[in-house]
């Protein structure tokens, strides 16, 4: 994951991006986004009170955004808000005081790059506010998330590391759905990570051996998103050990075996395995799993976990810069 981090790092620098932080209020947030800032990764543009932030960073060169205390510069995008939807500018000025909506629409209107957030809002919040001032990329149907992790004593997957990836927002996705997200990480894992996607589309079932709707649902995301690529290297349902171990792949599956356990990929079901899945490999694995990788906006979306410290926060903030 060093090697990663510093990948990312890179990448970014080359760039440095205009980065926008709508939590900045928080003083974790305030000191992350001036350590990224000063290890070139990107401009950070805080978003909040200026005299808390100036408590939390001094003098710091940073840009902060007090929209409170200058509503005109809600006034400002409300407008261009307020013209993109042919609705009242009272109305746009209204969903732009909420800060994680300003800071959206900031990025929606090319004043930032990219955001990050969800360090002390609702994932909800940070997604919707997303979708509805920056938008999806032409290509994606739906956007979802994923963690890159890599479990203690683990050789499997990509050099020992793995992504996981989630619908986010749809608790109970349909096989439309999974196939998208299929799609979406794999696309967003080749550009960011350089990494050939192998992806493994998980259930309670291998191949069949379930019998159950839930399995045939993710046996159809597999039909759907091959369709939709077909040279990508995809497969399912799958249990995880047919995933990513190769002896248990050779045993369990016995006709067409595209991955032979070798995923680097994992799609998970529904939002509760793949929520419960992350948290475990963080908690028991030492995986990481501390901020998400946003995929299918226009825009690069970072999203953070309430674990995260300053050097997670600077991680996903290089994470998000890299895909500028």
């Amino acid at each position: 994951m060093a090697d990663l981090k510093q990948i990312f790092v890179e990448r970014a620098r080359q760039k440095c991006p205009v980065v926008i932080f709508p939590e900045a209020e928080n003083e974790i947030i305030a000191k992350a986004a001036v350590e990224a800032g000063a290890q070139g990764i990107c401009k950070p543009v805080l978003v909040g009170d200026e005299g808390t932030i100036k408590g939390f960073v001094g003098e710091a060169d940073v840009t902060i955004l007090d929209i409170d205390a200058h509503p005109e510069l809600v006034g400002e995008l409300a407008e261009e808000y307020a013209r993109r939807e042919d609705f009242p500018v009272e109305v746009a000025a209204d969903m732009l005081s909420n800060k994680i909506n300003y800071a959206s629409m900031y990025v929606g209107a090319d004043k930032a790059d990219a955001i990050v957030a969800g360090y002390t809002c609702a994932t909800a919040d940070a997604v919707l506010a997303a979708q509805e001032f920056i938008g999806l990329d032409a290509d994606a149907a739906m956007p979802n998330a994923y963690v890159i992790v890599e479990p203690d004593n683990f050789t499997g997957g990509e050099n020992g590391m793995l992504v996981y990836a989630d619908p986010v927002m749809v608790v109970q996705p349909s096989s439309e759905e999974l196939a998208s997200i299929a799609l979406n990480t794999a696309a967003s894992v080749e550009k960011l990570l350089g990494w050939e996607p192998r992806v493994a589309c998980l259930s309670f079932s291998t191949k069949g051996s379930g019998g159950h709707p839930d399995a045939e649902k993710v046996r159809r995301a597999v039909e759907i998103a091959r369709e939709a690529r077909p040279g990508l290297l995809i497969d399912g349902e799958l249990q995880l050990d047919s995933a990513i171990i190769p002896r248990v792949s050779e045993k369990k599956i016995k006709g067409e075996n595209v991955l032979k356990g070798t995923a680097n990929i994992l799609v998970f079901p529904d939002c509760d395995a793949g929520n419960i899945t992350v948290k475990a490999t963080t908690l028991f694995a030492n995986g990481g799993g501390t901020f998400a990788i946003m995929c299918g906006f226009a825009k690069p979306v970072g999203e953070l976990s309430r674990n995260s410290d300053i050097d997670g926060i600077v991680f996903s903030t290089a994470a998000t810069a890299a895909q500028c």
